[in-house]
């Protein structure tokens, strides 16, 4: 029974009681009436005072329900107006009073088969950007502030349209026009409602900017139905996603070929691993002297058909297929079985958030040590931007543990995204290093000059190390060494190669023979 129905059929029983009740005492009425007029009294005084207390006793009776009657309207009307309040509430979100999913589906269906043949629509997906690190780095009452001011800023943009949150940090919005919605229009819509979310929100004393990600689907030229129109919004939405965020995507066509290339890609990136075609490689970390203190772990895939097929491209896709905790291992235990045949240093691995927050991590981890008969101290454990941005007691507690366990901690790209010095105090490290974006302007830009300065202080009194990466010129190099950096690594000491062409004994870095570069197999 549809909710309008319900509505209805709750007046129509509430007038009907009314009306039976009032229709009881009438009748009610019309008895007594009938009665006295047809007695037979016999006794003169029986008949006075017996009619009397009759009359008496049904006129209380009468006045007793006719009370009650107006008493049972008022009731009946107050409850009608809370189940009206708690129908309108059911279909509301509890936290941003938008439409909930239900409600916001069930309406977009029916809108969609009743006019979609005269009306055209627009839906937009719209996800929220880093909610969960939200979440994570400030808490969930933060985060759901941000919720309600994306809810309010939805609101406000789109008046006329319908909103609605269909779970989590995503929302909907269902735009219905008399006249064609164009992509320009549509384009334009999504960059109002941006900067709308761009004036930031206040988390207690701090404000925080907001983005959102938007998948764009037209009736009827990518669907007229529900089901076909948020599929294709959901593919626009994914490529926002996949595009690097903060921005709104019209689903085309090509977006289904993309869709199946990237299944295609998991499949082949699962054979690769059970094949062990995935290959890691080894860039040169050195000291002020150039002597090689440690080797970073990379990741290479030399597909057969498609040749060599950068990280950015298979590690991101590896994260969405979930597979990133099996190449994580998978990286790992390669490192372990080349340890023997490295020089004697320590070997980065990176670790990103997904894999920190698998609950087994450690005791995985400390398996591969021990069937490799590995040392965990000859592994420093570089801890991605991503994780970083997660940081909290529970993330944090997991990399204290692996601390613990003889792991060197690194936190890696620091400086990139929303990295704060607040990340120097919730996390447990022993190296940073700093994003190549930084040592390249050194020297050029005053906010970086003291940025990373205080990086080096903060570092220096903590006892840790600083690493500047991406150094690729002399001058670079002088630059870092300057601000105080006292480890380097870029392509002007190395850039990664496979094991084969690492010799052992080799441990100055300091000024690379020209041979060397050129046997040297380059990842």
């Amino acid at each position: 029974m549809s909710r309008k129905l319900q509505k209805r059929w709750f007046d129509w029983s509430t007038e009907v009681s009314f009306s039976a009740i009032v229709f009881g005492l009438f009748a009610l009425v019309v008895v007594f009436e009938f009665f006295f007029r047809n007695a037979d009294y016999t006794y003169e005084f029986f008949t006075k005072n017996f009619d009397a207390a009759i009359i008496g006793a049904l006129s209380l009776v009468i006045i007793y329900l006719a009370i009650a009657h107006v008493d049972l309207k008022g009731k009946i009307r107050t409850l009608g107006r809370r189940y009206h309040n708690l129908l309108a509430q059911s279909e509301r979100d509890v936290l941003t009073n938008v439409l909930n999913r239900e409600t916001f589906v069930s309406e977009a269906k029916q809108a969609l088969e009743a006019r979609a043949k005269s009306r055209f629509f627009a839906l937009f997906l719209v996800d929220v950007d880093h909610f969960k690190q939200v979440n994570d780095t400030h808490g969930h009452p933060s985060g759901d502030r941000v919720l309600i001011f994306v809810a309010e800023t939805l609101r406000a943009h789109f008046p006329s349209a319908r909103v609605g949150r269909l779970g989590g940090d995503e929302f909907a919005v269902l735009i219905e026009h008399s006249d064609p919605i164009t992509a320009k229009w549509a384009h334009e819509a999504c960059s109002k409602f941006a900067a709308g979310l761009a004036g930031k929100v206040d988390i207690g004393a701090q404000r925080i900017s907001v983005s959102s990600s938007i998948g764009i689907a037209l009736a009827p030229d990518h669907g007229k139905t529900w089901s076909s129109l948020v599929i294709n919004a959901d593919m626009a939405l994914y490529a926002s996603k996949k595009g690097g965020r903060a921005c709104s995507t019209l689903f085309e066509e090509n977006m289904l070929t993309d869709i199946r290339n990237e299944k295609a890609l998991v499949r082949e990136l699962r054979a690769a691993m059970l094949l062990r075609h995935l290959r890691v490689a080894y860039q040169p970390i050195v000291d002020v002297n150039g002597r090689l203190i440690g080797f970073e772990a990379l990741l290479r895939w030399r597909h057969a058909l498609r040749g060599v097929i950068p990280p950015d491209v298979f590690i991101p896709v590896a994260e969405r297929a979930l597979m990133i905790g099996e190449i994580g291992n998978y990286v790992l235990r390669q490192v372990c079985e080349d340890l023997p045949r490295l020089p004697d240093v320590k070997v980065s691995v990176n670790l990103s958030a997904n894999q920190i927050a698998m609950p087994a991590l450690q005791e995985k981890m400390l398996s591969i040590l021990a069937e490799t008969g590995t040392d965990p101290r000859r592994i420093v454990l570089e801890i991605t931007e991503s994780a970083s941005l997660a940081a909290n007691e529970r993330i944090a507690s997991q990399i204290s543990a692996l601390q613990d366990a003889g792991f060197r901690i690194a936190l890696d790209d620091f400086g990139m995204g929303y990295s704060e010095f607040n990340q120097l105090r919730a996390l447990p490290y022993d190296v940073i290093k700093i994003d190549k974006s930084y040592i390249c302007a050194l020297g050029t830009d005053h906010v970086t000059d003291v940025f990373v300065s205080a990086v080096v202080e903060i570092a220096r009194r903590s006892g840790k190390n600083v690493v500047a990466e991406g150094i690729e010129t002399e001058d670079d190099l002088l630059r870092a060494n300057a601000a105080g950096c006292d480890r380097f690594q870029g392509y002007y000491f190395g850039k990664p190669v496979f094991l084969e062409s690492i010799a052992r004994e080799r441990l100055d870095y300091s000024n690379k023979p020209a041979a060397d570069a050129e046997n040297s197999r380059v990842a």
